[in-house]
């Protein structure tokens, strides 16, 4: 397998990009400076997989998710078939709105899980594009994203002015 990988700048900070041949597989924002984040996806995707640095991949991306730019995203999840469940549940949710994690247990058809679908929404290797950021407490409170609390916000504060428009 072969990761291509890129940078991009987004409205809220350096984002980069992974795909295999089959489809993206990896976007998160750069918490990290940039050798950390490839050190990551190596762990993540083994020693041995050979990576290219593409940032053209990086850009597409960023326009379609924050510019509304039409192309298609293919995806690849790589996850358990638990966590692929909740992704896939998790892309349904509508752009500028957001949904609980009990809400999400109950529509997987699993209300008393609701531990592990949060477990499995923090572990979402695609943030945008399966937007786990849509996925609060049943009080309405955000409560923690892989990136930061304060983030979350601001993307679905983002969101919800892009609906107002």
């Amino acid at each position: 397998m072969k990761i291509v990988y890129g940078f991009a700048q987004s409205p809220f900070g350096e984002i980069v990009v992974a795909r295999t041949f089959e489809g993206f597989c990896d976007v998160q924002f750069l918490g990290t400076n940039r050798m950390a984040v490839i050190h990551e996806l190596a762990a993540r995707w083994g020693t041995y997989t050979e990576t290219v640095q593409n940032d053209t991949i990086a850009q597409t991306v960023e326009r379609v998710i924050f510019e509304g730019y039409q192309h298609e995203l293919p995806i690849r999840l790589y996850g358990t078939d638990f966590q692929r469940s909740v992704w896939q549940e998790v892309q349904k949710i509508p752009f500028g709105t957001t949904m609980s994690y009990q809400e999400l247990a109950t529509r997987l058809g699993k209300p008393s899980a609701v531990r592990a679908v949060a477990t499995a929404v923090a572990r979402n290797p695609l943030a945008m594009i399966v937007p786990c950021h849509r996925v609060v407490h049943k009080d309405g409170t955000t409560g923690q994203y892989h990136w930061g609390a304060e983030l979350k916000k601001q993307l679905i504060a983002w969101e919800k002015s892009k609906l107002t428009r």
